[in-house]
Parts: structure tokens; sequence; C-alpha cells
């Protein structure tokens, strides 16, 4: 018997388990998630695992269409490929979408959530991929990703995600991401990033504590290490949008601001 066979067999016969020291990390992409993934595992001495949807991608697993539909669990998709899934600490940008899920799946494990304001937070995603504030402007570059993990972002697909360019479709991406965690928010663990930003080692260190981990490590060398790629310095954001498209973003998030304390 082949050996991928094997491993399917014993995945489903197998529980996952209640999740006990389990830590799961939801956030938007270019949110920080990656940087306090790696650091909380690092601080409480265990292993990340980091973007395992990118690595089933990756590896031609595919699974988006029908978990993103409903037709397939998280369950099953982490049963059968739980070598993908190991570590104490995951993380992946896709998570917020099934806070709940979560809930079900491990209902011992500890969930964090990550915030970053929206407007920085879409700016430096458009940094990272070197695409315009103008999505008409930035359609050619669209050609550059057929497939993948940013694919999915810029398109709004797998999962679906209402807007006419890649900026509005970002924008729901963010404020359906902070809907499911404000659903569940009461045992979800939030954390902005710009709180992280302000004092890296002690954020860790609190989250650490706050999650009943205990942060035995120093992880003081650590917190300055570019875990992705560092955006450009952009300004203001009236200097990086113009008004059409500032207004067009604020017009989606604008409701769910104030409950992370952001402001227009």
């Amino acid at each position: 018997m082949a050996v991928n066979t094997i491993r399917q067999v014993l995945n489903t016969l197998y529980p996952l388990g209640t999740g006990e020291g389990k830590v799961i990390v939801a956030g938007m992409p270019k949110s920080g998630t990656t940087a306090i993934a790696a650091l909380l595992a690092a601080s409480i001495g265990e292993k990340v695992c980091s973007d395992p949807f990118y690595r089933l991608d990756k590896q031609g697993v595919r699974y988006r269409e029908k978990l993103f539909s409903g037709d397939r669990s998280l369950e099953s998709l982490w049963k059968a490929n739980r070598h993908i899934f190991k570590g104490q600490v995951v993380k992946d940008p896709n998570f917020p979408f099934f806070i709940a899920d979560m809930n079900d799946i491990f209902p011992a494990a500890k969930q964090v959530f990550i915030v970053r304001n929206p407007f920085d937070n879409i700016r430096s995603v458009l940094n990272r991929l070197e695409l315009p504030a103008d999505p008409v402007e930035g359609e050619r570059r669209m050609a550059d990703f057929t497939s993948g993990g940013w694919f999915h972002v810029l398109n709004g697909v797998s999962p679906e995600l209402p807007g006419s360019n890649y900026l509005e479709r970002m924008a729901w991406r963010w404020r359906i991401s902070a809907e499911h965690y404000l659903k569940e928010q009461n045992t979800v663990r939030l954390i902005r990033y710009e709180d992280f930003r302000s004092d890296k080692a002690a954020q860790i260190q609190k989250l650490a504590t706050d999650l009943g981990l205990k942060p035995s490590c120093d992880i003081s060398e650590l917190v300055d290490v570019q875990y992705q790629p560092k955006g450009k310095s952009s300004g203001s954001y009236e200097s990086f949008y113009d008004r059409e498209h500032l207004d067009m973003i604020g017009s989606v998030v604008e409701p769910l601001l104030e409950s992370f304390g952001y402001g227009r």
C-alpha cells in the first residue's frame, strides 16, 4: 500500500484530539501573523506551523473550492493532512473564516485574532506585491497572480468576497474577518498589530501569559527579525490612495473601525 494511502487511512481512523496546549493564530495577510506566531512559539519553546494552506497549494492538494463552499470540513482537511498542520502554534491568514469551526474542532485550544488598521493593512499588501493603489492601473499586473494564496486574496475567490476590484475585495476580506472574530470574541484573544509594534517583547510575553502559557525563553534577539518582506514607508493615506479609493475602502470597513479603536 502506498505511503500516502496508509497516511490517509490512519488520519481518518485517529481523532485530532482536543487541542490542549495548541494555539491557533488568525488574521489578515500582512497583519503581523507570521511574526507574532513565530515569536509566541519561540517564547514558549514550541514549534510553529506557518501557512499550512499555502503549503497544501504548493503540494498540489485541491481543497479550496470544496472547503470554502462548505462541501468539505476543515476538520477532514486537517485530519487528512495533519503532517502539514503539525505544530503547537498554527497560523494561517485563512483562519479568520474558521474561528467558530476551530472552537468545535479543538475545544481546548487557544485562539488569537490579530487585527491591523485596514488602510495600513491593504497598503502593506499592495507594497508587498508591488501593486498600485489604483486597481484600474493595476489590472495589467493581475496576470502575474494566476494561482496560490495571493490570487485568492486579490480576486476574492475561495472564499468568495464581494467587490469590483482588488481594493474593495480586500476591504471586504478585512471586514468579514473582523466580523468572524466579533461573533466569537469571548473565546478569542485579540491583539492589535499597532500594540505589538509598540513593544514586541512585552506584548508577546503578555499574550503568552493571557493564554495560560509559560513564556520561558528569551526572544530579545528575535523581535527585530524580518519575518516577511518589509513594506515601503508610504506616508499619509492621502498620499497613497486617491480620495475615491480611500472613500471606497472606508465605506466597507467604517462600521467596524470603532470596535478595534481605529478612527477613519
